[in-house]
């Protein structure tokens, strides 16, 4: 008799751990919701939506609590801008490495990767291009007064490096906390990006 009622169990688990959604970032929010997103996105995290949007027809299945392991890669995602401080540039690319591994296997490793890749390509490429080219340009003026105008603005633009920094540091310590985090544009940027659109 125990074997009968194991044999029956195992295809309730087999089937059971077959159906465990993919938790993904929010997709599907309601004008109000929206507006609570925006906000709580310039503070620089977001919250789950409330339990009773997630019934409407049409809606994605419910949002389930990410893995040990989700959270784990979604923060080395975050913390792979420090390889920039040794490298330069690798921080960048791991998270786009993360990002390509995780693409069909979780959407929220995979959200959390790609906005960390976008948001250190720019502070650190866009900003060292930018910063670069205004010093370039004072010092090839620097006979004339116009140079103080590239100059001080060339320096005030790396400082979005150790900026970077900080932020993606905040970010892991906020997905690690069981939390989410959104970089400021780039996040939303990024969930429209993965975000399947509807005909």
């Amino acid at each position: 008799m125990p074997k009968k009622s194991s044999t029956n169990q195992e295809p309730e688990k087999l089937e059971a751990s077959t159906s465990i959604p993919d938790p993904s970032p929010v997709i599907d929010l309601d004008k109000s919701q929206a507006w609570e997103k925006k906000k709580d996105t310039a503070r620089g995290t977001t919250q789950a939506p409330p339990e009773s949007a997630a019934g409407k027809p049409g809606d994605e299945e419910p949002q389930q609590k990410p893995t040990r392991e989700e959270t784990t890669w979604a923060v080395i995602s975050h913390l792979s801008v420090l390889l920039n401080l040794v490298t330069g540039f690798l921080g960048g690319i791991a998270a786009l490495v993360i990002y390509f591994v995780y693409k069909d296997r979780s959407r929220y490793v995979a959200y959390h990767a790609l906005q960390s890749f976008i948001f250190q390509t720019i502070t650190w490429l866009g900003g060292g291009l930018i910063s670069g080219f205004l010093i370039t340009f004072g010092g090839a003026l620097s006979f004339l007064i116009i140079p103080l105008l590239c100059l001080i603005p060339g320096f005030l633009i790396l400082l979005l490096i150790p900026i970077s920094l900080i932020y993606g540091v905040i970010g892991a310590v906020q997905v690690s906390n069981n939390g989410n985090f959104t970089y400021w544009l780039v996040g939303d940027w990024v969930l429209g990006m993965m975000t399947p659109k509807r005909k």
